[in-house]
């Protein structure tokens, strides 16, 4: 006997549970002479153990009722993507909305004893219904990441709950409470599923009530405002998440027919100039974007406790917002982030791939778009969390001219329409875009930036750049998606998931000559994302017309490792650190043209301050390197007696390293240039930490920091002869070098061509030492031994990291590290790939690895033998840097010279095989050039 249905106060039943489950495209008749499997509701089929099914499958529960009097209504949550609904083999009717719940009337079919049957397909990527429908991030860019192991591929399931709900003839469809304590407006609409009637709509709410009476058409759907006007009561915010419910019900005469009860909370979201406020207080984004896949679930949630662990978590980093990317989550979600007081940027789960040629104002696709941004907003649109919706994302990415068509203009217009008509109470965006294009923005006043790049001075001076331009934008400015990559920890696992890429990547780095473990260079990738995602974040915190920022992202997906989590949700600790920094309500910042600085040099920086809070008074600034004590102040100073101190220690209480500045007050909610500081490095090589530390008063507020690289500024008088000119000759010469007719051969930064080459070939021929600065990617069959450049890429995709091995030509740079600021004014925009045939020269010193996708390797710097001599290229562009005074490119030039021109000590292992087979090793140590 099929088990009965246990009913709630609420009279409604779960369906939730283990369910008959049959693979495959049969036909209804068929399932009754199938074996079935079974399956878990709510689930997606990929995460039970059904990973390569695509297509149809059959979900079947059989129930019993005591009593079928009255209205029923089955309702599903989700169903992924494409559903049709059967009870007791008649036909319900479906839904093609893969993230937004639908429900059916079961009246008519029901039996005490009952048989539900679900058809659900999952049409395969290369499908057009695919392309037609709001799928989300399914299928998403499998060009770049191909799945498996990606988690970017098509599901299928019932994958959110089902319930069965008994009412009478009159139906409360839907509720919005418009949240304003000002004008506080409750919305009901009713559906009729009887004859004409009247009926008696109450709401209640705030411990008031209000009732109308409604006469109601047979079959027909009415819409009722109920108005309760100002409100003194508890407001909702991100510091006090206060929520109230709003009872509806309604009764035909003393007989209740239906019910319904929804959560709210009382405050605004309005755009003033180019500022979003909330509740009238100024809103600053802070935000992580937050994709929704799991170890587990894979594209669906986990459970309530570990949702509201992962919003905590996104708390406890400073992040004010979630960005909920291009999927409805499930609304368990939603309700944590009302409750802990996250604020929301949703996305309706429209991107690509789309068919571009049916982008219009009433195409199929524009129809099943508008259809689910009409479901997912309705039903969210009471959660106070949210205080943004995206209307699309990307749209048009990688066919840039479909931006320009009419059929583009009317497919956005009719979109963002939809959001607005749905919830007029909420800001929207059209399409968020990679760059502000306000040609292209016809409806919202707010443009977006998706602006990824890379740990280098180049990037980070491009972005300041942008952000300035931008500031004569009319409109509001945010950065809604940045951030770089750092690999999350790869513990070996006895039975690897699909998706556990940890060999791929262990395997591709035993490749690369890294001389230390996996899990060092793990760890040093964290630092290198923490540091690259903070100094990006404070690029945007300093322009005051940037509306916020939304990193990508809180957690890992397989194969885009830029989650500040990994996709267990375990942290990245550095990472973690940096962007907890960043996020800081005031944040103390210099813009530091580089991290590099010579010993005992006078660094020089501009100050800013940005305040995301109450307005500040009497504010102080002090700024010192980490070794540093405290300033000193006036009246300390003058009781020192300096005469039995030694001679170095009162020249040191003149050369203090710490610097302060008094700033006054400051204003609430904005970001202040502050003049500049001064202060002298350590004179001591290697890494410090340079500390900012921000005081109202005398109290403590803030702190900042930034890792602060010292090198030598020793010059190197040794001759040149120069191959080429530009500023590579006026470089040389800044480092002591003599360029002239003799010494070793440097070739300038893109001056080999094939008459250079012939010319190196000759000197390496007669045993010299040739030195070969950066080149371009067509420079490869210049050299005089068959060399492959590759480019290194700025954009989004994984990062390439640069790391030196174990040898120690370049000692202004750290020994077998992955390298952060150490060489960020510098780096190499082209490789060495290949030296003759092989992937290394006989000596890398410095070596960049980009894991997928589009995986590369090659070397930066080192030497190769060549004929008698050796050939020392670097693809560091130092030229004009270390014209200009960079102190990092400075302090390479001289290594590399030091290195082709002063001998040092190179150990050579010589084996010797016994006659009994034993095998020995003499080690031996001799002077030589360029090894």
């Amino acid at each position: 006997m099929s088990p009965a249905l246990e009913f709630d106060d609420r009279r409604t039943a779960s369906l939730d549970g283990p369910w008959d489950f049959f693979p495959g495209d049969h036909s209804l008749s068929d399932l009754d002479r199938l074996t079935p499997g079974r399956i878990r509701v709510p689930g997606l089929w990929e995460a039970q153990g059904y990973l390569d099914l695509d297509g149809s499958a059959w979900y079947r529960r059989r129930f019993r009722l005591g009593d079928t009097s009255g209205g029923w209504t089955l309702r599903f949550g989700a169903v992924m993507d494409l559903a049709e609904v059967y009870l007791n083999g008649l036909a319900l009717g479906g839904h093609d909305q893969p993230f937004t719940p639908f429900e059916v009337d079961p009246t008519p079919a029901l039996a005490l004893d009952n048989d539900l049957a679900v058809r659900v397909e999952d049409p395969a990527l290369g499908d057009e219904r695919h392309l037609r429908m709001a799928h989300g991030k399914q299928g998403w860019a499998n060009h770049v990441f191909p799945s498996r192991p990606s988690l970017y591929m098509t599901y299928g399931g019932i994958w959110q709950s089902v319930t069965l709900r008994r009412h009478g003839p009159a139906v409360v469809a839907d509720v919005f409470v418009n949240g304003d304590p000002g004008d506080l407006v409750v919305t009901v609409e009713v559906e009729n599923r009887g004859p004409a009637a009247r009926a008696r709509l109450g709401v209640r709410t705030l411990g008031l009530v209000r009732e109308l009476e409604v006469h109601l058409d047979a079959g027909a759907t009415g819409r009722f405002e109920v108005g309760f006007g100002a409100t003194e009561a508890l407001r909702w915010s991100p510091q006090s998440p206060n929520l109230h419910e709003a009872l509806v019900d309604l009764r035909a005469g003393d007989v209740l027919s239906d019910s319904r009860a929804v959560r709210y909370g009382l405050r605004t979201v309005r755009i003033e100039g180019r500022r979003i406020l909330v509740d009238d207080e100024p809103y600053r984004m802070k935000s992580v974007l937050v994709q929704g896949f799991g170890a587990d679930e894979l594209y669906a949630e986990p459970s309530r406790p570990q949702i509201e662990r992962e919003v905590a978590a996104a708390r406890e980093m400073g992040f004010n917002t979630l960005r909920l990317h291009i999927k409805a989550f499930d609304p368990v979600y939603l309700d944590v982030c009302d409750e802990i007081g996250m604020l929301l940027h949703c996305d309706i789960p429209v991107a690509e791939p789309i068919v571009h040629e049916e982008m219009g104002a009433d195409t199929e696709l524009t129809r099943r778009s508008v259809a689910a941004a009409r479901q997912q907003v309705r039903r969210d649109r009471n959660h106070p969390s949210i205080v943004l919706w995206s209307a699309m994302n990307e749209v048009c990415l990688g066919r840039w001219e479909a931006r320009q068509w009419p059929g583009y203009e009317a497919f956005v217009r009719t979109m963002a329409g939809a959001v607005i008509e749905e919830d007029p109470t909420r800001p929207v965006i059209e399409n968020d875009w990679v760059e502000p294009d306000p040609e292209r923005v016809f409806v919202s006043p707010i443009l977006t930036a998706h602006w990824y790049g890379r740990l280098h001075r180049d990037y980070l001076d491009k972005i300041e750049r942008t952000s300035a331009k931008w500031n004569v934008a009319d409109r509001l400015l945010f950065v809604t998606e940045f951030g770089d990559w750092g690999l999350p920890d790869m513990p070996v696992l006895p039975d690897p998931p699909f998706w556990d890429a940890r060999e791929a990547y262990a395997s591709s780095l035993a490749r690369t000559r890294w001389p230390a473990s996996v899990a060092r260079f793990v760890q040093e990738t964290q630092r290198y994302q923490g540091i690259s995602d903070r100094l990006q974040a404070e690029v945007f915190r300093r322009h005051d017309h940037i509306g916020g920022y939304c990193l990508t992202e809180l957690t890992d997906v397989p194969q885009e490792l830029n989650g500040l989590l990994d996709l267990h949700r375990g942290p990245k600790p550095i990472a973690v650190v940096e962007m907890t920094r960043a996020n800081q309500t005031v944040l103390p910042m210099l813009r530091l043209h580089s991290l590099v600085v010579p010993a005992a040099g006078l660094l020089r920086a501009p100050l800013h301050v940005a305040n995301d809070g109450l307005a500040l008074d009497d504010v102080s600034v002090e700024v010192r390197f980490g070794e540093s004590g405290p300033s000193v102040g006036l009246d300390e100073l003058l009781t020192v007696d300096g005469r039995s101190l030694p001679p170095a220690q009162v020249m040191g209480r003149f050369r203090e390293t710490v610097a302060h500045r008094h700033l006054g007050p400051l204003p609430a909610h904005r970001a202040s240039t502050c003049g500049g500081v001064e202060v002298v490095a350590p004179d001591v090589l290697g890494g410090h930490d340079l500390v900012l530390r921000l005081f109202e008063g005398e109290r403590f507020l803030a702190e900042n920091r930034y890792p602060i690289h010292v090198v030598s500024d020793r010059p190197v008088s040794v001759p040149v002869r120069l191959v080429g000119g530009g500023p590579s000759a006026e470089a040389l010469q800044a480092v002591g070098a003599t360029v002239g007719a003799e010494g070793i051969t440097v070739v300038a930064e893109g001056a080999l061509d094939a008459v250079a080459g012939d010319e190196l070939g000759r000197r390496l021929e007669r045993g010299e030492v040739v030195v070969v600065l950066a080149q371009g990617i067509d420079a490869g069959p210049c050299f005089p031994v068959p060399v492959a450049m590759a480019e290194l890429a700025t954009e989004w995709g994984s990062t390439d990291f640069r790391f030196s091995t174990d040898h120690g030509a370049l000692p202004s740079l750290p020994r077998r590290t992955v390298l952060v600021a150490e060489d960020s004014t510098v780096q190499a925009r082209v490789v060495v790939a290949s030296v003759e045939g092989q992937p290394f020269p006989d000596t890398p010193v410095i070596i960049a690895y980009k894991p997928v996708p589009g995986a590369l390797t090659g070397t930066a710097v080192g030497s190769h033998a060549v004929g008698a001599g050796r050939l020392v290229f670097c693809q560091y562009r130092l030229s004009a840097a270390a014209a200009s005074g960079d102190a990092a490119a400075r302090a390479v030039l001289g290594d590399l010279l030091r290195w082709a021109s002063e001998p040092r000590p190179v150990m050579t292992r010589l084996e010797q095989v016994k006659d009994d087979g034993r095998r020995l090793w003499e080690y031996a140590w001799r002077d030589e050039l360029a090894r």
